[in-house]
């Protein structure tokens, strides 16, 4: 656990902080408890940044049940109220790959499922630039956009 500026960052304790965790809205939200309890993600690779009980920002790993080290980061969300979200994302983020992936280790790549039309609102785009700029200011580089279909009748 950190503290600067009266930010605390630290993993979740389990799964009666997933509510805590679970403020930031994302279509992933409803299968944490259930990766949780068949070990496809673990609490100290949940982390969350806070001031007071207010959460600023949250990131998380993946992994196949069983895995030693997370495979993939799927989570990364800063609180779009906040001026300095990209800085409190960034440090989230650092603190949290030190204490949650091997070391020396390469980090998992990322990958997020966003918005079909997050580019058309000025929102939207917003929190894929706000994601992106923490993960750049640390080293990622965008490897490649996916477009997601889904069948529907009629």
């Amino acid at each position: 656990m950190t503290a600067q500026d009266d930010l605390i960052t630290r993993p979740i304790t389990g799964t009666d902080e997933l509510d805590l965790f679970c403020r930031i809205p994302y279509t992933l939200n409803e299968e944490l408890a259930d990766d949780l309890a068949s070990g496809r993600r673990r609490p100290e690779w949940m982390w969350v940044a806070l001031r007071g009980d207010r959460l600023l920002a949250r990131a998380a790993w993946w992994s196949r049940p069983g895995d030693d080290a997370p495979v993939v980061l799927d989570v990364v969300d800063v609180d779009a109220a906040e001026s300095d979200r990209v800085d409190i994302g960034v440090q989230l983020l650092r603190t949290a790959m030190t204490a949650a992936l091997p070391t020396g280790s390469r980090p998992p790549g990322y990958s997020r499922f966003v918005e079909p039309d997050w580019r058309g609102t000025p929102a939207g785009k917003q929190v894929v630039d706000d994601r992106m700029a923490v993960l750049e200011r640390l080293g990622a580089e965008l490897f490649v956009e996916r477009v997601r279909f889904e069948w529907r009748p009629g």
